[in-house]
């Protein structure tokens, strides 16, 4: 049995829980690409309730969740990942993604970055390159914005911020409470603030205007950040889209 299967079985668990146990523990290959809606759906349960059953295993939530119970079951079983398994796994992937993007989320954030606001676009390490990206085509199709790549730069440009502002934030790996500041002064000062993320219970969800959060999964190798952020950059690619035809309507 998968070792996190055995430690929720010596819980104290209710009856949804255990329904939401037994749910994964059944035909388990096929539903570790589920995403939380489809889960929640086929379950007619609450987003909610399989996140805090997340929590009581000791993980940060459903995808941490699915990560763990992948990992595990490689361990036990020592497959050889073929590329043809990469991509199938990949696959699955981008369109949970996909599914669960919310249009009315992406129109609004289209509408803030083709404003004529101050526009800030800030992602740290690796998240920097989807921060940058973004930032070169809304510069390249005449809508000016700020890219900042160090925290300690985006500490002292909050102060400025007021109600004319917009702040993008880039923040895939789970260290984001270093950016809790940040988020709250932008808050007090009226600053519309954008997340994109894909720690499901970040602790910058409370203080953000409009948040999207992707299925990319926080892994290391080595104590490398190997977070492939193609959630994230599926994200990025469709709101340039989105804005490129607005800009095509001027």
């Amino acid at each position: 049995m998968i070792p996190l299967f055995e430690k929720a079985r010596r819980l104290s668990l209710t009856d949804t829980e255990l329904e939401i146990l037994e749910y994964f523990e059944k035909n388990i290959h096929r539903r570790m690409f589920s995403s939380l809606n489809q889960v929640s759906g086929e379950l007619y349960t609450s987003n909610a309730t399989i996140v805090r059953f997340c929590k009581k295993l000791g993980l940060r939530g459903y995808n941490e969740f699915k990560y763990q119970v992948r990992r595990e079951l490689e361990q036990l079983q020592h497959p050889v990942e073929t590329a043809g398994t990469l991509i199938a796994r990949s696959a699955a992937q981008f369109r949970d993604n996909v599914d669960a993007l919310d249009a009315g989320k992406l129109e609004e954030i289209a509408d803030l970055l083709t404003s004529d606001r101050s526009i800030y676009i800030y992602g740290g390490s690796l998240s920097s390159m989807a921060a940058k990206y973004l930032h070169i085509i809304l510069t390249t199709l005449d809508y000016p914005s700020i890219l900042v790549e160090w925290q300690r730069l985006l500490n002292g440009l909050v102060e400025g911020m007021d109600p004319h502002t917009v702040l993008l934030l880039v923040s895939a790996h789970g260290d984001a409470e270093r950016y809790l500041s940040v988020l709250r002064k932008a808050r007090e000062k009226g600053a519309a603030t954008v997340l994109l993320t894909c720690q499901e219970d970040s602790p910058l969800l409370p203080y953000s205007t409009i948040s999207l959060c992707t299925n990319d999964e926080n892994e290391e190798y080595h104590q490398v950040d190997v977070n492939p952020r193609l959630g994230i950059l599926t994200i990025i690619q469709i709101l340039i889209e989105m804005i490129a035809r607005k800009k095509e309507l001027q």
